[in-house]
């Protein structure tokens, strides 16, 4: 037999709140029910005020979370932003240098040229190179784990500063990471070394360049802890604190890993081709230098040849 389901019970009517004198007229037993009726009453008052109390505070709180976790997510997706800003100074991904030398004193002066940072989404400017017509531009990408680029340097780089210092060149130094990986990520870290002092002490940043390629290895892949790299920096005579806590941080990892992609990936800027398939990467007046590595004579003369035609078109006004 079907059963039939028994109606909710419907919410009591409070009894009527009566003055003084009605309760007066009441019998003792109906006075004493009263009370007994009110005293429920103010119960059942009583609890849903401390329902509504609870419901309130959770909804509060509910919507403190809720704000302070949107304020700490927008926080951290704008820290996340921030560590792809690139350094200072370095907004063609390189650090240009230009040199002179004082003919009363013989001495040679090296100089940064400062720039903006590239922005998070931006793209890299590239140097203009017709405010150097005067002298042959030459761009260095060096993998500073990678013995080949060590091997260049160690020809070459004593050749390339004396004509910098002299100012028949001027040297734009592209730190890459083409060697980096999960097993050695020491050119991603000496790369972001170098961000580091382009950012804070770019007078410094040649100085350093030649201690990291000083200690790098021509047989192997170099491989240096965080401490070892920071006190080569040290060393060179870099001790400013935003420059070793950089380093520490790896605060230009992700620019690092932007900018060794953008010239691997047809992002190369002045240069006679788009992308950079091995290291170390020498683009003069943007004609890629093809000699051997160790070849100080052929790189001289290609160097020589180019800024002879650097000079000539200078003089002629072309």
């Amino acid at each position: 037999m079907p059963t039939t389901s028994k109606p909710a019970p419907a919410e009591q009517t409070p009894a009527p709140v009566l003055s003084n004198k009605q309760r007066r007229k009441l019998s003792k037993r109906e006075q004493a029910a009263y009370s007994l009726e009110m005293v429920e009453v103010r119960r059942r008052e009583a609890r849903r005020k401390q329902i509504r109390r609870r419901v309130t505070v959770v909804i509060s709180s509910v919507l403190a979370v809720a704000v302070v976790g949107t304020g700490a997510g927008l926080l951290i997706w704008k820290d996340i932003r921030d560590s792809y800003i690139g350094p200072a100074n370095m907004l063609s991904d390189g650090l240009l240098l230009t040199g002179s030398t004082d003919s009363s004193t013989n001495k040679a002066t090296i100089s940064p040229v400062t720039t903006d940072a590239i922005q998070t989404d931006a793209k890299p400017v590239a140097t203009n190179l017709a405010n150097h017509k005067s002298t042959a531009n030459v761009a260095l990408y060096l993998d500073y784990a990678d013995p080949k680029s060590a091997t260049f340097m160690a020809a070459n780089g004593a050749t390339l500063e004396n004509w910098l210092g002299a100012g028949y060149i001027t040297l734009e130094m592209h730190p890459i990471a083409t060697t980096s990986s999960a097993k050695n990520d020491y050119s991603r870290r000496a790369a972001n070394a170098l961000a580091c002092v382009a950012a804070n002490d770019p007078s410094q940043f040649l100085t350093v360049s030649d201690a990291l390629i000083k200690a790098a290895s021509t047989k192997k892949q170099t491989s240096k802890s965080t401490t070892a790299l920071t006190a080569l920096v040290t060393k060179a005579g870099v001790t400013d604190t935003k420059v070793t806590d950089c380093i520490g941080g790896t605060s230009y990892g992700n620019w690092v890993d932007a900018a060794t992609h953008r010239a691997t990936h047809g992002g190369l800027l002045n240069a006679d081709k788009k992308s950079l398939t091995a290291a170390p990467l020498v683009e003069i007046n943007k004609k890629s230098y093809t000699g051997k590595l160790d070849d100080s004579s052929a790189l001289t003369s290609f160097i020589a040849s180019l800024y002879s035609s650097s000079s000539s078109s200078s003089s002629t006004g072309g």
